[in-house]
């Protein structure tokens, strides 16, 4: 299997850009959902171990399902959204009507994606959210099929993320500040990035995140997960009972040029 890490990220990147570029350059800037360079990200780090379905949780209104659909155009997309009612799906569907390779479907993710994946699949979860997206990742690598899962939201500072960070090492995220340094330009179109120290990690936006294939014991790290979730509980419990604020997102310096 093909190595998937940062430092082959990096160096893989430079080389898909120019395809990236050539195949979203008629795409339109959106205000929400996964930013350019984060599926930019997704795509550097697994276009080359070339991966033979992408599966996606949490569609919405289908802005990353129709970047994966372009990026991937041989490769079957299976895109799962939990509201079949939500305002979003005419929108989904009239932006995804002409992309062949995609099939919408409806259901919890957390169901459906264990059912429906297969060896050599890479994995995109926008939804569920936070600790259940993270023990979401971990059935999935745990069954050994995926290629690569990556969790969307891990935004630096939230309970999630210091998990992620502190329990999961093998895991690179979108906002490294290599990353950061050289293609966040994709998502800006006039205001430069606040300066800050060489090396030094931001919050810059939602954040995603590349889980590979980890080394370990899967059942530890679930169990470490469930743990770090339900002390987060009792912390959040506890911090409204004292009448103190909850934990708050930090200054998102992606929104600088947007």
């Amino acid at each position: 299997m093909t190595s998937i890490g940062l430092s082959q990220l990096l160096a893989d990147a430079p080389k898909l850009l120019p395809t990236y570029l050539e195949r979203t350059s008629h795409l339109t800037h959106v205000t929400k959902g996964i930013r350019r360079s984060e599926m930019f990200f997704l795509y550097a780090a697994v276009a080359v171990a070339k991966p033979k379905r992408i599966l996606e949780s949490g569609r919405a209104r289908a802005q990353s399902t129709l970047v994966l659909s372009l990026l991937f155009p041989d490769v079957p997309t299976i895109s799962i959204e939990s509201d079949a009612a939500s305002a979003d799906v005419p929108i989904a569907a009239e932006r995804l009507k002409e992309r062949a390779n995609v099939e919408c479907r409806f259901g919890d993710s957390r169901h459906l994606l264990p059912e429906l994946l297969r060896v050599g699949d890479v994995v995109l979860i926008d939804g569920p959210k936070d600790f259940r997206a993270v023990k979401l990742a971990l059935w999935l690598l745990r069954t050994g099929k995926p290629i690569a899962v990556f969790v969307h939201d891990l935004w630096l500072g939230s309970p999630a993320r210091d998990f992620v960070d502190r329990q999961l090492r093998e895991v690179f995220l979108s906002d490294a500040p290599e990353w950061v340094e050289q293609y966040s330009r994709l998502d800006r179109r006039t205001r430069a990035m606040p300066a800050v120290e060489a090396g030094c990690r931001i919050a810059y936006g939602a954040t995603l995140g590349c889980f590979p294939p980890l080394s370990g014991n899967y059942a530890s790290r679930l169990l470490r997960c469930n743990v770090a979730e339900r002390v987060e509980r009792l912390q959040e419990s506890a911090r409204k009972f004292r009448g103190r604020p909850t934990r708050r997102r930090p200054v998102d310096f992606s929104a600088f040029g947007t």
